[in-house]
């Protein structure tokens, strides 16, 4: 089995997807990088399309559906890492994954920023907390954004439970986080000093050895 696998998420292809691939794959030349796209796909990439059933559940709101995406790979992946760094188009890293992570290296589940309902009430997804199956309602969390560093065994289990009982209230940050939840794998907040993963969009970047989100902008670097 693979060390580290990164599964880059997808809905296009353009130069700003390729860009912050390419970053991806730079930082971290060991890893093992696949693709995952919910239209046009990359060169040896996945595509949801492979997976009907999930395709129709990803069509309920495609647009809070990373998850669903996560569980097409995963019903086809031909990889096996010992660690997942699952992370939508808009990532571009300066860093390698394990040098960022280094400190929570360990966890089975790391996410940037946790929600809590009894911390953080206001959170706009927690308006769906009542819609969730009810055997999930006393776990609901959310983890944000959709940029996540899971072991394989979590990443399994978290992904077969979302398949045996599917369900769409609120989006894909609330589902994954609160199944993990469920499963006795609550996702650790990791926020290191300098921290680049923001809700701002970053259009130029500081000359910084870090990673950063969101870049939704052809950002490449000049050397």
């Amino acid at each position: 089995m693979a060390g580290l696998g990164i599964l880059f998420l997808h809905y296009a292809v353009n130069q700003v997807v390729r860009t912050n691939l390419a970053s991806v794959r730079r930082q971290n030349p060991r890893a093992t990088v696949v693709t995952m796209s919910a239209g046009a796909k990359l060169p040896h990439g996945y595509s949801l399309t492979a997976t009907p059933e999930i395709t129709r559940f990803h069509s309920q709101n495609p647009r809070r559906g990373s998850d669903w995406l996560v569980c097409s790979w995963f019903l086809q992946r031909r990889e096996r890492c010992e660690k997942w760094w699952i992370i939508e188009w808009d990532t571009y890293c300066a860093t390698s994954v394990r040098d960022y992570y280094q400190s929570v290296w360990d966890f089975p589940f790391v996410a940037s920023s946790v929600r809590l309902r009894c911390r953080e009430p206001e959170w706009a997804w927690f308006r769906e907390a009542g819609n969730l199956p009810e055997q999930y309602r006393a776990s609901a969390m959310g983890a944000v954004p959709f940029l996540y560093l899971l072991s394989d065994p979590a990443l399994e289990r978290i992904c077969l439970t979302l398949l045996k009982q599917p369900f769409f209230a609120g989006n894909a940050e609330l589902r994954f986080a609160t199944v993990a939840n469920w499963c006795g794998l609550p996702p650790c907040g990791y926020s290191p000093p300098g921290d680049q993963i923001t809700w701002k969009t970053w259009d130029r970047l500081a000359e910084r050895k870090t990673i950063f989100h969101p870049v939704k902008h052809d950002v490449r670097r000049k050397r």
